[in-house]
């Protein structure tokens, strides 16, 4: 049997949401909506339990769940929800209801709509129904919050009350649904959500979910487990033939999604930003690619063969970042205690290569502005695909599982990354020390607290890794080498790196000092060789001689701001990130959070 909960009434201008639960066994397969009557909607999470949608304009929608059960049987309820018109006035709007699994930290966002004269004074948070969680509403705008261990599939209410400076108060409600979800004995996987082919008509569609994100698969070491053997799912490159580079359509048939747009957009970017196929080439060394809102960080996983993709790097329109989290990434605290802020961005000349995008705005942006967070994504998690599976090195023993084919080498130490840490190893104790607190979450020690942002960029100065990330495991180090080369390579945008003064919270830009910055470290001369012994391995297409082409390292001014260090190399009336533009307060001060939170796949 099952429920529906939902919206019986929403005023046009507001989201409105309906979520199908299983009352015991719980939904075995894939959920189907469809619009049956009313004003035309659209839903992007129409194969999800919960589905959301923007109340444009007045009528009765009426929607229709097509579910199967763990039972095995089939049922279609159906829901009516009514728009009404809206009156006139400053309202609030939460955005997104969407379904999670127990133990998944989320996110909802509140979008005030203020008339004229009226600003926002305030918005509080309470919850309406379902057990009890612990909320977090440190930013007024956002509730964040784990969705708790539940005994069958439960709904999850919230509602947001804001009131503006006129005294006027508005509500809305926003629905979270928890799937119940039981994890395998040493489960390899915790799923955050319900993912479904991109392709369902694809060759290995049907065994995608249980050979790459199914809590059914579990580890408790090299011989006990149950992964897929590559005669199940093999690897993409035995699919398209030796050698062979595959199409877009092939990649696309071993993808799996949460959200149907998120393979749209993939799809698009393969066939209007990679040019030389690098991202295809290096896509045939996995077994599928996992897209999902609530994957966060991204990650390779041997195990499996497949790379997980933040869908943070994906969204195109606000509608579709809406159903994002954005819950932050939890090592982003590991550094906390330090006395030292680590910063990075990517630049093309001395601008930034992006533009901010901050969370507070509705904002859209186009297919070629994915390059800089999906593309730099895609070459560090492909990085670590064929680290582990070479294109010399993908020929399978069918018989083996994907781990079972390259256990063997981990233990043997005979990975790219191995040759790596043999031929030209880091160096730095202390910088080793730092990765582990950095990236790891290892307590730092009474020394390491107090490192001034001079030492450290001693320290790294002196040593051979391009990025701080590489100290926290071989394999990270290989990834960070192969990833800004080829942003630079490729693309033409480079990376700065710098250690500064502890960034505080509401520190102004003009307090966050350079003790050590560089640009394009890539080239550096005793780093070149490093990048090159990756590139024979990893992507033997390309001539590591052009290694000896890239731009020469520039390193930054000591004693001023990492926004005046934007531009180097020459002079400008202007300093930071207005020497192209005039920008807002609120800009720079965005741009300053990001900075100092560089990615870290």
């Amino acid at each position: 049997m099952t429920q529906v909960v939902a919206d019986t009434t929403v005023q046009a201008g507001k989201t409105a949401a309906a979520s199908v639960l299983a009352c015991g066994s719980g939904l075995m397969g894939d959920v189907s909506w469809t619009q049956v009557s009313g004003p035309a909607i659209t839903m992007l999470s129409a194969q999800s339990p919960t589905v959301s949608f923007d109340a444009a304009g007045p009528g009765v929608v009426k929607l229709r769940a097509d579910v199967r059960l763990a039972s095995g049987a089939t049922e279609s309820p159906t829901v009516d929800i009514t728009v009404e018109p809206r009156g006139a006035g400053s309202f609030v709007t939460v955005r997104s209801d969407h379904s999670v699994r127990p133990g998944t930290d989320t996110s909802v966002r509140a979008w005030p709509t203020l008339a004229a004269g009226e600003n926002l004074t305030r918005i509080v948070w309470t919850q309406v129904s379902g057990p009890t969680v612990e909320m977090n509403t440190s930013d007024e705008r956002v509730l964040m919050f784990r969705a708790p261990t539940v005994a069958s599939d439960t709904a999850l209410k919230f509602r947001a009350t804001m009131t503006t400076s006129l005294g006027r108060q508005d509500a809305d409600d926003v629905i979270i649904a928890v799937e119940r979800q039981t994890l395998a004995k040493d489960s390899l996987l915790d799923m955050t959500q319900r993912v479904h082919p991109y392709r369902s008509a694809a060759r290995y569609a049907g065994v995608l979910k249980q050979c790459t994100y199914d809590v059914a698969l579990y580890y408790t070491d090299s011989v006990r487990n149950n992964f897929c053997k590559a005669s199940t799912l093999p690897l993409l490159q035995e699919e398209v033939g030796p050698g062979a580079v595959p199409t877009v359509a092939q990649v696309m048939g071993r993808v799996l999604v949460s959200h149907d747009f998120l393979g749209a957009n993939f799809e698009q970017f393969l066939l209007t930003q990679d040019p030389h196929g690098d991202f295809r080439r290096m896509l045939a060394g996995t077994t599928a690619i996992v897209l999902g809102s609530h994957v966060r960080p991204s990650f390779y996983m041997s195990a499996t063969g497949a790379i997980y993709l933040d869908a943070n790097n994906l969204w195109l329109t606000a509608e579709q970042r809406d159903v994002v989290t954005e819950v932050p990434d939890y090592r982003l605290a590991f550094d906390d205690e330090l006395n030292f802020s680590s910063f990075g961005r990517q630049v093309r000349g001395n601008d930034y290569a992006r533009r901010a995008l901050p969370s507070t705005e509705r904002m859209t942006r186009s297919v070629d502005e994915l390059l800089t967070g999906l593309g730099r994504l895609l070459y560090h998690e492909l990085a670590h695909a064929a680290d582990f599976f070479t294109p010399a090195q993908r020929t399978l023993d069918p018989s083996l599982s994907i781990w079972g084919n390259v256990v063997g080498r981990i233990s043997g130490g005979t990975l790219v990354s191995d040759a790596l840490s043999t031929r030209y190893p880091l160096s730095s104790v202390e910088m080793a020390g730092l990765g582990q607190v950095m990236f790891q979450g290892i307590k730092a020690t009474e020394v390491q607290k107090a490192y001034s942002a001079t030492d450290v960029g001693r320290f790294f100065g002196a040593d051979l890794a391009n990025d701080e990330y590489a100290y926290s495991t071989p394999r990270e180090d290989l990834a960070m080498l192969f990833e800004e080369f080829m942003m630079v390579y490729r693309h033409g945008i480079r990376y700065d790196i710098a250690f500064t003064n502890a960034l505080r919270d509401g520190m102004p830009s003009s307090q966050v000092l350079v003790a050590w910055g560089q640009r394009g470290r890539i080239a550096e001369a005793a780093i070149k060789p490093r990048i090159k012994l990756v590139l024979a391995q990893v992507a033997p297409w390309i001539d590591p001689a052009v290694v000896d082409t890239l731009p020469a390292a520039q390193l930054m001014r000591v004693g001023q701001t990492w926004d005046a260090n934007l531009v180097l190399g020459g002079s400008s009336g202007l300093s930071g990130i207005s020497a192209s533009k005039i920008v807002s307060k609120q800009e720079a001060a965005q741009r300053l959070r990001e900075d100092a939170r560089k990615p870290r796949d």
